[in-house]
């Protein structure tokens, strides 16, 4: 398993919440048939069970909150699309953002991201206990990204990626 969250200091698996995250309700109606890999995808089924409601096989991956033979078979699932919502933002520390970054785009397939923006400030810190926030705005991610991808659009709170 990958040591992709191996620096980062505050686990944020109490950050997880029990509903479907709005950037699978964007992605996942266009990805139909398809398999997709959600990163840090928390502990709740909420996701899946919508996903296969679509017709989405989704796998999620998250080292916090799910079992080390659920995330080996997450990551090895041959996605055809990655999402990965409100993740960059709760990683406490630099390294292990971008390392969360290389892995989604060592897929090569199309990777959505969103990030909870908290209050906007751009000055990072622990939100409640055990959870950490960066409060970045979304565009604020643009630029890290781009050293990943070679396709970077930001529309709004969304950013698509795509490695050519």
């Amino acid at each position: 398993m990958p040591k992709i969250f191996k620096m980062q200091k505050m686990t944020s698996a109490a950050t997880s919440l029990n509903q479907v995250n709005p950037g699978i309700k964007i992605v996942l109606p266009y990805l139909v048939g398809s398999t997709v890999l959600d990163i840090g995808g928390g502990k709740y089924d909420a996701n899946k069970i919508y996903a296969t409601g679509l017709g989405v096989k989704l796998y999620i991956y998250d080292k916090f909150n799910r079992s080390e033979a659920e995330n080996e078979k997450a990551l090895a699932c041959n996605p055809d699309a990655i999402v990965c919502n409100n993740v960059l933002n709760v990683i406490d520390d630099g390294q292990a953002m971008r390392n969360v970054i290389a892995l989604c785009a060592s897929y090569q397939v199309p990777c959505y991201f969103t990030v909870h923006e908290g209050n906007k400030s751009g000055i990072s810190g622990i939100s409640k206990k055990g959870c950490w926030q960066r409060n970045w705005k979304t565009k604020n991610y643009v630029h890290i990204l781009k050293k990943y991808f070679s396709y970077v659009d930001c529309k709004g709170k969304f950013i698509i990626c795509q490695s050519q």
